[in-house]
């Protein structure tokens, strides 16, 4: 996929509906694993999002997935203000960006 990115997805774009919503399609994903971190939770209001917090100890499963420089710009908006994107490297040395507050 020309102008492509892969990203590290741990909650809610990993789920069909999500993508298909956000992304416009249903991809595939490739395991991978994210070290240094533990999935935590993310509390905006009444509603609970899926995070990251740092923890040397510890790591999160999930999934990278490939998409394109206009998904990576609609998932931007999905994820609003309560997240960063950043560049990660995975267990596997793959590059990847992740989203967390």
């Amino acid at each position: 996929m020309p102008d492509s990115h892969l990203l590290f997805a741990y909650g809610s774009l990993l789920t069909q509906r999500v993508q298909r919503s956000v992304i416009g399609r249903e991809i595939a994903g490739t395991p991978d694993r994210l070290a240094g971190f533990r999935k935590t939770t993310l509390q905006d209001g009444d509603d609970q999002y899926p995070n990251l917090s740092l923890d040397s100890q510890a790591y999160v499963d999930g999934q990278v997935l490939e998409i394109s420089d206009a998904e990576l710009g609609r998932i931007d908006l999905y994820e609003g203000d309560l997240y960063v994107r950043r560049r990660v490297t995975l267990v596997s040395g793959k590059q990847t960006w992740v989203y967390y507050s």
